[in-house]
């Protein structure tokens, strides 16, 4: 989880003789605080050297070196066997605001789950970590993927009857924090979200990158398609730009209203527990590497460049680390889905559109949905209206009792978009759905939190 550790500090008064004899009271700057990120890496072949990176940032620079003291302390990953047991000290020098812990890893060629060791910091007076302890994953890059897919049973992505569903943060937030950004992610995370949902596209230079938008207009400062720019040039936006908290990304506004712009490209601090790079356009490894713990759903979008590698490198990059069973990958265009699946098929996917149509309707009334072995999840609309492609004249109800039940008898999960009013929140679990997709996670978190019994939303 993301810290959220927000320390209150004394000035430490400094006194100095003045030449009249009186006293002067000098106060040091403020400490700033620090944060060390927690991450994920491959752990690679046997013999192979690999390491796993901390990012260690301040929030503020500092005009005297900031010191950090880290040691190595085992969790389910062994010293020795999995990585190096170690300690030692990094700096980040006066006026710079980053730097890294590096620790060496043991790679093996055995297909095993996720294993993790903890970091335990401490720092000279000048910074305040926000968590002193961090966890490091090791991921499984050993996953055989080429056999053909077979569904679990019982399917993890469904909850127990009566249980509540999970909320699923669509885009990390829409309208609660900057959409697809590792802020956005860490907030959610650490407010409960199960599932982190996020969009990914493919760069100029065939980097993934996690945006929504084919264009960057409505969430960046920049201007042009996500195809045509490289990493480097959308690396140099700022994807906090338009975003006002309670609703989302509208233009024109005052510039007081955009209380994040300005952090990704250095003109304000990021908040604590955070760096200026949280605020920037992530790429699909960084989503990876920093939120090891937490289910994700990735959405694919069409391979503009027409290559057909986009969706290899997704899968590639999910089974570097080891991104199969806590994952979805998602997509409305069928042929991206079916590319996905040929390249992956033991990774989780949904139902894309086309195909799920047909299922839909085919379970209408007294059908019965027939057996989906390829995919875990159906993720629809609570009707047709939300869906472009269909014509206003050929409007339905998808997601109804009916509807559960078929989808539940095939043991599929239903998992709904997007929901974004209390009242429709508490329809839709009434209806024994599997998950909530929303824009507004923090509101459903709190309907989640309440005794239901007591949900209301007057």
């Amino acid at each position: 989880m993301i810290p959220s550790v927000r320390p209150l500090f004394a000035a430490v008064a400094l006194l100095a003789a003045c030449s009249d004899g009186d006293t002067l009271l000098i106060e040091p700057p403020p400490p700033s605080f620090l944060t060390v990120f927690p991450t994920a890496a491959p752990e690679g072949l046997p013999g192979e050297l690999r390491t796993l990176s901390f990012k260690v940032a301040l929030v503020e620079t500092q005009p005297r070196d900031v010191v950090v003291n880290w040691r190595t302390e085992a969790g389910t990953a062994t010293p020795g066997e999995d990585y190096y047991d170690a300690s030692g000290e990094a700096v980040i020098a006066a006026g710079d605001l980053e730097t890294a812990i590096e620790v060496e890893l043991l790679g093996d060629a055995e297909p095993e789950p996720a294993e993790t060791f903890h970091l335990r910091v401490g720092t000279t007076a000048n910074a305040a970590p926000t968590a002193t302890t961090v966890l490091g994953t090791i991921a499984n890059d050993d996953v055989d993927c080429s056999a053909p897919y077979t569904k679990s049973d019982p399917n993890r992505w469904r909850v127990a009857p009566g249980a509540d569903p999970l909320n699923y943060a669509h885009r990390g937030g829409v309208i609660d924090f900057p959409e697809n950004t590792l802020f956005a992610y860490g907030e959610v995370a650490a407010l409960g979200a199960d599932v982190l949902e996020m969009d990914v596209y493919q760069t100029a230079d065939n980097e993934l990158v996690i945006i929504h938008d084919l264009d960057v207009d409505r969430t960046t400062d920049g201007t042009g398609n996500v195809v045509d720019l490289t990493l480097a040039e959308l690396k140099a936006l700022d994807a906090a730009y338009w975003f006002v908290p309670g609703e989302g990304t509208p233009h024109g506004r005052p510039e007081s209203d955009y209380v994040y712009r300005g952090i990704a490209t250095g003109d304000r601090p990021p908040p604590p527990g955070y760096s200026r790079a949280d605020f920037q356009v992530p790429t699909l490894r960084e989503a990876l590497e920093r939120f090891a713990p937490y289910l994700i759903n990735v959405e694919l979008k069409p391979d503009l460049d027409g290559e057909g590698d986009y969706e290899r490198l997704i899968a590639d990059e999910l089974l570097r680390f080891g991104r199969v069973d806590d994952v979805i990958a998602a997509s409305f265009v069928d042929a991206a889905a079916n590319r996905f699946k040929e390249a992956a098929p033991c990774i989780h996917t949904s139902v894309p559109l086309d195909q799920g149509t047909g299922l839909v309707l085919a379970g209408l009334g007294d059908g019965i949905i027939p057996p989906v072995p390829e995919h875990v999840a159906f993720q629809v609309p609570p009707d047709t209206s939300q869906i472009s492609q269909i014509p206003d004249d050929f409007q339905l109800e998808v997601v109804t009792e009916d509807f559960v039940a078929d989808a539940h008898a095939v043991n599929l999960a239903v998992q709904v978009w997007t929901v974004n009013s209390c009242e429709e929140m508490l329809r839709m679990m009434a209806l024994g759905i599997d998950a909530i997709m929303t824009d507004r996670p923090v509101l459903l978190e709190e309907l989640l939190n309440t005794p239901p019994a007591e949900r209301s939303c007057d």
